[in-house]
């Protein structure tokens, strides 16, 4: 690390919780700050980043050293627990930056995490990953996705141009999840309650959509069976090209994502 102490450009940073928001009774909005965060590499907000989580025996995770090759930690028994999520919002100017948790009780580490977590908590964050812009410039966006993809439509949806056209779709478990969303006045949001395995509704309200595929943008985010389902859509029924796709699936319903890791990367490889 240089000596004025400035994270490198593309180094994880330690995060420290300062403020706490219940959004709703499944969503939780942690604030973290660190004055790292004013050399945090430009990215848009919905970006994905690794979360990096202290295991049980440490007081904070170990960050890895970045090589050539990615990140390397000096011991495998240092390695944190490592959770995807999205950048609900960024100010860099504050040294701050907000993450969105959907919360599962005390079934994954993320979600226990922000149960319990208090100012003063620390977590690690990866550089900014996928691809930038996370929306790409279309006159059309047609989006899905269920509660875990919520933080990053939300905030894509915030920055689209005022003239911005399309059909958005998110599914939640409980009315009470649902979110104010100032959406351009052209682009229709509709919400779905329903259980994670209950996705049809959703798949079924895009494909009865009148769409276009001139100057749009498809991005599919949650749940395998939405992800997935919606992709094998656009790709086999409407002839989206590939370029005008982003589709990748958070989850599987009934595995965590340490499990679902290596099959997720043979569906998105396809």
């Amino acid at each position: 690390m240089p000596q004025d102490g400035h994270a490198p450009k593309r180094h994880p940073v330690l995060l420290t919780v300062k403020t706490i928001t219940d959004l709703s009774p499944n969503y939780r909005r942690i604030c973290f700050t660190s004055e790292q965060l004013a050399h945090y590499p430009e990215c848009s907000n919905g970006a994905h980043i690794k979360l990096m989580l202290a295991k049980p025996e440490q007081q904070q995770p170990v960050l890895p050293d970045m090589t050539p090759t990615g990140p390397k930690w000096q011991s495998p028994e240092d390695k944190p627990i490592l959770r995807t999520f999205s950048i609900r919002q960024l100010r860099s100017e504050q040294h701050e930056i907000d993450i969105d948790f959907a919360l599962h009780g005390e079934i994954g580490p993320a979600s226990r995490f922000a149960l319990t977590a208090k100012p003063g908590d620390h977590v690690g964050i990866s550089p900014p990953g996928g691809p930038h812009p996370m929306r790409k410039p279309a006159e059309y966006y047609y989006i899905a996705g269920d509660l875990t993809a919520q933080p990053a439509i939300s905030a894509m949806i915030e920055e689209m141009p005022a003239a911005s056209q399309g059909y958005v779709a998110i599914q939640v478990s409980d009315a009470r999840d649902i979110q104010d969303i100032a959406c351009p006045p052209n682009l229709a949001l509709r919400w779905f309650i329903g259980k994670p395995d209950e996705t049809a509704p959703l798949i079924d309200s895009f494909r009865q959509q009148a769409l276009t595929t001139e100057n749009s943008y498809f991005w599919f985010g949650g749940e395998e069976s939405i992800v997935l389902g919606l992709r094998r859509w656009a790709r086999n029924e409407l002839d989206v090209n590939r370029q005008q796709i982003y589709a990748i699936p958070y989850w599987r319903y009934g595995k965590d994502e340490d499990s679902y890791h290596t099959q997720r990367h043979q569906h998105t490889d396809k």
